[in-house]
């Protein structure tokens, strides 16, 4: 402690690093769940892609029916 300061400065200088700290363990902790997640997206979007691949007209089959749920559903929406 400097002799200029007094005990409520050095108790903020404290706590701002604290916070700094706490902040940094945050940004990192949040990268990893990031990337993680950015991972899994990556595996999904290959398995998808293997999957529509090896069984097109299923895929064609489920995107039409998924089409009219949808359609008939902003239709019902539209009419309220």
């Amino acid at each position: 402690m400097n002799p200029n300061q007094t005990p409520y400065e050095t108790t903020a200088n404290d706590m701002a690093a604290g916070a700094e700290n706490t902040m940094d363990q945050a940004k990192r902790q949040l990268n990893d769940v990031l990337e993680d997640v950015s991972e899994r997206a990556r595996e999904y979007g290959r398995y998808a892609d293997e999957t529509v691949q090896q069984n097109p007209w299923t895929a064609v089959g489920v995107g039409f029916g998924a089409g009219l749920i949808i359609g008939a559903l902003l239709m019902l929406a539209a009419r309220r």
